[in-house]
């Protein structure tokens, strides 16, 4: 019997799917059991050992994951089983397989050919109660309290599970599809920034080589045509590295509103939720460091930040993009924002971020006055 290779490992982020899954099996199970159980139960020792069973489930519920259990997790099945034993060869509590058969189920509920081995702990939980008649007679009420009530009973329990695992499991992959579709946003982005920079200096360094061949052959048989191509040369690579720095920098123009376009359109396919309020109204357009510091923001919290709702906010004069996520330990989403933050005091304005337990914010104000003035 091995276990289901685990699909990955858990993530935070499936934490409540997790406790909804937990929540679930115990709201279906436990009323019944514990009615059942208190209706039964004829003296505090029986009451006793069903409670300590009862503990020893709690305890292998807190380890409840999709990968497995750690070892000490057979201390309950071996205390689940001894109390059912013991209830059953004293004929006392009837229900007290229930224990036993929520701690199997948890733990058979990952393993290959689950079914098969389901029925298998079943059978195994029906003979325990078989032992209630080796010092009692076997009567036809007997054997539905000790032999079929435990089989349906484990069966019941272990579909419980199942079920809630497979929900659980459902969960866990789809915001593993949700991240990965977050990865690919950013490799998108960096794959244009790539054919940029290789639209700026792919052709640029071409005609460079190209020229420089010319000049050399040119040096002795035409020093003037040698001079020119050398001329030419020198422009070329003076523009590239200045489109080079503009496009490295972000200071080529953009439009606030294509970007608040692209961050909704951005974020909606990491599955994020958005919300936008926009008023770009006036005569003059917003300037395009405001477009800046929205791409900027915007790439942060796909790179760094786990966030399940953004909102964005732009005028002409100011731009606020929030998100409810976390940044990670690896990364330091403000460290992109610095070369901004610079940008925008130069420009007039002033831009701040905000962290908080539950909330990061990128806002930039500029003044009024600054309208059609600023342009990178």
């Amino acid at each position: 019997m091995t276990t289901e290779e685990p699909i990955e490992s858990e993530d935070p982020m499936t934490a409540p799917m997790r406790r909804q899954a937990m929540v679930t099996a115990v709201l279906t199970i436990a009323p019944l059991t514990l009615l059942g159980v208190a209706l039964t139960t004829q003296s505090w020792w029986e009451g006793l050992v069903v409670g300590v069973s009862f503990v020893l489930v709690l305890g292998v519920l807190r380890e409840w994951n999709l990968d497995g259990y750690p070892p000490r997790s057979v201390l309950a099945v071996v205390g689940t089983t001894m109390g059912w034993i013991a209830g059953a060869l004293l004929m006392t509590n009837p229900l007290g397989f229930f224990p036993l058969a929520l701690v199997g189920a948890l733990m058979l509920a990952r393993v290959r050919r689950r079914f098969l081995w389901i029925v298998v702990f079943a059978l195994a939980v029906t003979s325990i109660g078989a032992v209630a008649f080796l010092f009692h007679p076997l009567t036809g009420e007997r054997a539905a309290i000790y032999l079929l009530l435990p089989f349906l009973g484990v069966l019941f329990v272990a579909a419980v599970i199942l079920v809630s695992e497979r929900a659980w499991l459902i969960g866990r992959r789809f915001e593993r599809l949700k991240e990965i579709e977050t990865q690919l946003v950013v490799a998108r982005e960096r794959a244009r920034f790539v054919n940029d920079l290789h639209d700026i200096q792919g052709q640029s360094l071409h005609v460079i080589k190209l020229k420089s061949a010319v000049a050399y052959r040119m040096v002795r048989d035409d020093p003037e045509r040698a001079e020119s191509e050398l001329l030419e040369i020198r422009r070329l690579a003076r523009e590239t590295i200045s489109e080079t720095r503009a496009m490295t920098f972000d200071r080529y123009e953009l439009n606030l509103a294509v970007e608040i376009e692209n961050a909704q359109r951005l974020c909606e396919s990491a599955g994020i939720s958005v919300h936008a309020d926009v008023d770009l109204s006036g005569d003059a357009p917003a300037p395009p460091i405001l477009a800046h510091v929205l791409r900027e923001a915007t790439t942060n919290l796909l790179r760094h930040a786990r966030p399940t709702v953004v909102s964005i906010a732009a005028t002409a004069t100011s731009v606020e993009i929030g998100n409810d996520g976390v940044a990670e330990t690896d990364g330091d989403p403000e460290r992109g924002l610095a070369r901004l933050r610079e940008r925008v005091g130069a420009a007039g304005g002033v831009m701040t971020v905000m962290r908080g337990p539950n909330r990061f914010v990128v806002r930039a104000d500029l003044a009024p006055e600054q309208l059609g003035e600023v342009t990178s």
